[in-house]
């Protein structure tokens, strides 16, 4: 028997396989926003280079990996020392325990960054917007140029503010940037660079993987233990449909899908505040954190601009364990934060939008991949018919489809967790 109907075993091996082994368990989910919009709500705006990158602490988020940066140029906000630094969420701790945001880039020493940014009480540097707000400058046949790395999120804006994945001219941009803050800019400045008519290389950064470039993987599902999620009690603040639904919807989602072997649940449980998260080797529970009550997610999504919606991950051990061929490392706790202001999104299509959005989310938490649209899967132009329907695209639908599995999703389901055990072979048989 053949094991996913709908492929051909080539495309499974290469396209499946291939993608599960760098470990692409978590992205997180935006709508694209404006330059403009950018500047307005940072309170920083600064360019600075990379001096070093320190060992993963704790934070009041989660673990985070710090970095020390040489102050180069400040365009916004009160005056920094010559020495700043910079948090971004994830990490290996020393005690091998980590956290995994798929999305983050690691920062080397000697990279320049274009960083929009938020002063935490600590004095720690937040990107804006996580890595919306965070850019590296690029040197191709003697042009300078600022680009993201967005590969891993999930752009929901449907096309909304699509030039703004563009790179950008350095120097032009640099320019502009001076002009909004001082309340100049030039509305039909035109900065951007058309990265394939300049045969402009793909940004390759190394990304946050398990530790040692596994995957992620719940093994509690093997007995038959559920993953049970429950949120913050005061809810999403402005929604109209039901968010704590759209949490069950997604459980259920996942739970009931036939070819594979998760249990999921939301038993509509509530916390009255954050709980601890990633502290030891135990779960203290699986939360969705509404409003995003530890400012995780720097900034405010804004119904008129944009911004991130959601983000999260698995924590887990950094240890190899094999199942059905393939080498995992286990995860033990998930957390999904969601963005305070999201409630006109998630309100949409009566609810359906946010069902997308959290089924995507715990899609990654569980294990799963982009099944096209990022560099790694490649461009959903060229892949199959199955790719590009999946709820696991690499940017939403916004159709209606609520927390559906596609047939794409489901496969990759079935590998990472059968249904029943068996023995794959090369040849996708078993």
């Amino acid at each position: 028997m053949q094991i996913f109907r709908s492929w051909s075993a080539p495309v499974l091996l290469a396209g499946l396989l291939g993608a599960l082994l760098v470990g692409r368990a978590q992205a997180f989910s935006y709508v694209m926003v404006s330059d403009q919009h950018l500047v307005d709500s940072s309170p920083l705006v600064l360019r600075a280079q990379v001096l070093e990158a320190l060992a993963p602490v704790r934070g009041p988020a989660g673990i985070e990996s710090p970095y020390a940066l040489q102050l180069q140029q400040q365009f916004k906000g009160p005056p920094l020392p010559r020495i700043v630094h910079l948090a971004l969420p994830g990490g290996v701790l020393g005690s091998g325990f980590g956290e995994q945001h798929f999305a983050i880039p690691t920062l080397h020493k000697g990279q320049t960054l274009l960083l929009f940014a938020e002063l935490r009480g600590d004095g720690i540097l937040q990107a804006e917007q996580l890595t919306l707000g965070l850019f590296f400058k690029q040197q191709h046949q003697g042009l300078s140029y600022f680009t993201r790395v967005l590969d891993s999120g999930k752009d929901h804006g449907q096309g909304r503010n699509a030039k703004f994945h563009q790179p950008r001219d350095a120097e032009r941009f640099e320019t502009w940037l001076q002009a909004a803050v001082a309340g100049r800019a030039d509305d039909a400045a035109d900065y951007f660079l058309d990265a394939k008519a300049l045969q402009l290389p793909q940004a390759k950064f190394n990304l946050l993987l398990g530790g040692n470039g596994n995957a992620v993987r719940w093994f509690q599902f093997d007995s038959n233990t559920a993953l049970n999620w429950v949120s913050t009690a005061a809810g999403q603040v402005g929604m109209v449909q039901d968010e704590f639904a759209m949490i069950t919807a997604a459980a259920n989602a996942l739970t009931n899908d036939a070819g594979s072997k998760l249990t999921v649940t939301h038993s509509g449980g509530t916390i009255a505040a954050p709980d601890t998260h990633c502290n030891d080797g135990t779960s203290d529970g699986h939360s969705v954190l509404w409003n995003d009550p530890l400012n995780a997610i720097p900034g405010s999504y804004s119904c008129a601009n944009g911004g991130v919606l959601a983000n999260g991950g698995p924590c887990f051990f950094t240890t190899s364990t094999m199942s059905n061929g393939l080498p995992y490392n286990e995860a033990f706790e998930g957390r999904i934060q969601v963005q305070d202001g999201v409630a006109c999104y998630f309100d949409g299509d009566t609810g359906k939008n946010g069902a997308e959005v959290m089924v995507h989310e715990m899609g990654h938490v569980v294990g799963l991949a982009h099944s096209c649209g990022d560099t790694q899967s490649g461009s959903c132009a060229s892949a199959t018919a199955a790719e590009q329907i999946a709820t696991m695209r690499a940017t939403a639908f916004g159709d209606g489809r609520g927390a559906a599995l596609k047939p794409d999703d489901q496969a990759a389901l079935a590998l990472v967790y059968p249904a029943a055990a068996g023995i794959l072979f090369a040849n996708g048989f078993e």
